[in-house]
């Protein structure tokens, strides 16, 4: 769909479709080309991630968003400091170490399980996309049927 045609459509909230390019979520790497028309406040296109729907995702991103404080908090002590002192760096660089583990440990369940793509061949462009609507009465993954499905 181009830019603002959907301005022009008959869409209602709810209705679907397809696009021709596939988005991956930035939190855990699930990709989707669904789209939703709806949305609060105003009408208007929605992409929804896959995985937003389980409490793993909020965790994740609660990660992310630690792992990306403390960088900027490294890059501000150099800033201040010139050169952080080698102990305190090497503190820093075992936290932040400590974050990715972490980040990748949590990405695993959602890898290549959750994704939602159809219609498109392996090759399709992908983008990235950091997800704001966000899903209410969130469920676990743990309690998923599908990941004993997929071992």
């Amino acid at each position: 769909m181009d830019r603002q045609e959907w301005r022009e459509g008959n869409f209602e909230r709810g209705d679907i479709w397809r696009s021709d390019i596939a988005y991956q979520c930035e939190i855990c790497h699930t990709k989707t080309n669904r789209w939703i028309m709806g949305g609060w406040p105003g009408m208007g296109p929605r992409i929804l991630c896959p995985g937003d729907l389980y409490q793993e995702h909020d965790e994740l991103e609660n990660s992310l968003k630690q792992h990306q404080a403390l960088a900027g908090q490294i890059k501000g002590y150099e800033k201040i400091f010139g050169e952080v002192p080698k102990n305190a760096k090497d503190t820093f660089h075992a936290q932040q170490e400590l974050l990715e583990a972490i980040v990748n440990k949590l990405r695993e369940p959602f890898y290549r399980r959750l994704d939602d793509v159809k219609g498109l061949d392996n090759d399709a462009s992908i983008r990235k996309f950091y997800p704001t609507s966000r899903c209410a009465n969130k469920k676990s993954l743990k309690d998923a049927r599908f990941l004993y499905l997929c071992k």
